[in-house]
């Protein structure tokens, strides 16, 4: 009974291990099999691959990143959902990134990812002093009203207007007209009493200087009583200086300043054996072998420098007496002996002979050349060289070539070229280009221009103004001529009363007559009322003129009888 249940046991376990056997799976080569050599199809599913690590199959499923679109969708054949490519408007496709046209002109459209977007149109930024923005009918960003409106007229902004008062300069400033006084230009420190002339802005200061019944200019020279001293206006006062005196070298110990002189001297040169020699002048030497010389006051003596000797020489010898070395060289001839390099008697004076490494050698002597005027070069008897007369003889006198020759017409200045007496003109000075008719006084080489004016028995400078019976003239004395131009008047405002003062030629406006509404009268400046919210009234210069009242942007209630809200 026993052994019949181990058999039974037995065939159990036998048949566990054949159907496990049968289960298990191993991977090889991409392939899988079983315990008994099947072979069986790899996992293949996209959305989870696998890998074949020691045997056994390792699957992992695929994490899909979220699309970043509206309506994403999963293509055939993948895991993961996909951003459709392009965006589709009224049946007309646009790429990624293309810009779709918008129904509002003041948005700018594209297409990302599957998805219109829309955002804003970007608009500049305003001026800091912007104080009233608004936005243009059919515009999309605000923009700002630029300019000043004064006295009826429009004015850009940083543009002039024109002023009331000449010495007042205005401009339209962030929408507002500003004026400032004129700039004047700076006076010299040194002016103590400026003064404004009548009829200007800016005032002056009287310069030069007066000095002995003359006036000199500010910074030009002034003449000097004493000769040591230099003087000049400055800052209207003549200060005198000493004139500059050059530097003495330094090795000067006893300057003195000799009589009738302004400036020192340093007494100069040697005195050596009872004689005075000159600055870098040369001293006579005790010695023949020294060179001696006055340096600094001082006599200073060195060896004489010997000539070199030539390249050829092989016993360089001193002969008694002398103090250089020589080379025993030089030339024999007609029972003489003459030195290397030097000059051997010529038997014909037309040549000149020298010893030349031991040859006598003979040339023809060099003759200096003659002027390129020279037309007829002669040879003097006896000479060697060709000559050319040069200079010029004129009234029993010989004058070098190039050299000036006395003329008898005092406007003209002669000299002598090329062997000729030539005469020319004077040169006289320019005269200046406004000068109609120059003249020539007597006695005088070159013409003149008489400058200034004459009017009414007096004598006006070049420039200078000139009183006119008319106040409404301005004269001046222009190349010699007085001419006058009419007086600009200023312009005055339109609804001014105007009238022209006795003597004075420009209208003014009249400031004390006042205004009158419904029987009732208003000072000038003073507020006049009006039945009219959006009127701002006032008696100017004897009318009633109104303006408009400027009112702030704002999206508030605003009620019937007022203007702002």
């Amino acid at each position: 009974m026993r052994s019949g249940g181990l058999v039974l046991g037995a065939i159990l376990v036998f048949l566990v291990a054949v159907v496990s056997a049968g289960r298990a799976k191993k991977c090889k080569d991409g392939k899988v099999y079983g315990s008994f050599g099947q072979e069986y199809d790899a996992p293949k599913n996209p959305c989870k691959p696998c890998t074949c690590r020691n045997g056994r199959w390792k699957c992992v499923t695929i994490d899909c990143p979220k699309p970043n679109c509206d309506n994403p969708y999963k293509p055939p054949g993948k895991c993961c959902k996909e951003c459709k490519p392009g965006c589709e408007i009224d049946g007309k496709k646009y790429n990624d990134g293309e810009d779709v046209p918008s129904d509002n002109k003041c948005e700018v459209c594209k297409c990302l990812k599957g998805t219109v977007e829309c955002n804003p149109t970007g608009c500049p930024p305003l001026p800091s002093y912007c104080e009233k923005p608004y936005t243009p009918t059919g515009k999309c960003c605000p923009e700002c009203k630029t300019g000043c409106d004064y006295s009826d007229t429009h004015y850009d902004e940083d543009g002039n207007v024109p002023s009331d008062n000449k010495c007042k300069t205005c401009k339209c400033i962030k929408g507002k007209v500003e004026c400032y006084p004129v700039e004047c230009p700076p006076l010299p420190s040194f002016c103590e009493k400026p003064y404004t002339p009548p009829g200007q802005c800016c005032p002056e200061c009287k310069t030069g200087c007066d000095y002995n019944d003359k006036h000199y200019d500010e910074d030009g020279n002034v003449p000097s009583d004493n000769k040591c001293k230099t003087c000049k206006c400055i800052k209207g006062k003549v200060e005198c200086y000493p004139i500059g005196c050059p530097p003495l070298p330094s090795y000067c110990e006893k300057p003195y300043t000799p009589p009738g002189q302004c400036c020192p001297e340093c007494k100069t040169g040697c005195d050596y054996n009872d004689k005075h020699y000159d600055e870098d002048g040369n001293v006579p030497s005790d010695n023949k072998c020294k060179t001696c010389k006055c340096i600094k006051g001082k006599v200073e003596c060195y060896p004489v420098e010997c000539p070199p000797l030539p390249s050829y020489c092989e016993k360089p010898y001193t002969p008694p007496g002398q103090c250089c070395p020589e080379c025993k060289t030089g030339c024999d001839y007609n029972d003489k002996h003459y030195d290397e390099d030097g000059n051997v008697p010529s038997d014909y004076k037309c040549k000149t002979c020298k010893c030349i490494k031991g040859k006598v050698k003979c040339h023809p002597i060099g003759c200096p050349p003659l002027p390129s005027y020279c037309e007829k070069p002669y040879k003097p008897p006896g000479q060697c060289c060709p000559e050319c007369k040069t200079g010029c003889d004129y009234n029993d006198h010989h004058y070098d070539e190039d050299g000036n020759v006395p003329s008898d017409n005092k406007c003209k200045t002669c000299k002598c070229i090329k062997g000729k007496v030539e005469c020319y003109p004077i040169g006289c000075p320019p005269l200046p280009s406004y000068c109609e008719k120059p003249y020539t006084p007597p006695g005088q080489c070159c013409p003149e221009c008489k400058t200034g004016c004459g009017y009414k028995d007096k004598e006006y400078a070049e420039d200078d103004s000139v009183p006119s019976e008319n106040p409404c003239e301005v004269c001046k004395c222009v190349k010699g001529k007085v001419e006058c131009a009419v007086i600009d008047c200023p312009e005055l405002p339109p609804y001014c009363e105007k009238y022209t003062p006795p003597g004075k030629c420009c209208p003014e406006c009249k400031t004390d007559s006042g205004c009158e509404l419904n029987g009732k009268k208003y000072a000038e400046g003073e507020k006049v009322p009006t039945p009219n919210p959006c009127k701002i009234c006032s008696c100017q210069f004897g009318k009633i003129n109104c303006k408009d009242v400027k009112c702030k942007q704002c999206d508030a209630y605003k009620p019937p009888d007022k203007c702002c809200c």
